[in-house]
């Protein structure tokens, strides 16, 4: 077990160990949860956003090859 002391701002400091393990580096952003163990902290999963053109969605609806009706029902099953 490796222990950190709290700064005087509330600040913690990760051993370098640690953050090699789980990837984190400056600026990561990492969420806190508190458990029945105590305080669980873990790196944050970030998902990069795309933007699409109107002509690149259109592309793809056009290229759908799903029945009419076919995107609905699929989706009445999913969210069941």
């Amino acid at each position: 077990m490796l222990t950190t002391i709290v700064g005087e701002r509330g600040q913690i400091t990760i051993p370098k160990e640690i953050r090699k393990q789980l990837g984190i580096q400056p600026k990561t952003s990492v969420e806190l949860e508190m458990t029945a163990n105590g305080l669980l902290i873990r790196p944050t999963i970030t998902i990069q956003l795309r933007s699409f053109s109107q002509d690149f969605i259109d592309d793809i609806i056009s290229a759908d090859t799903l029945k009419p009706g076919e995107a609905e029902e699929i989706l009445k099953i999913w969210k069941r």
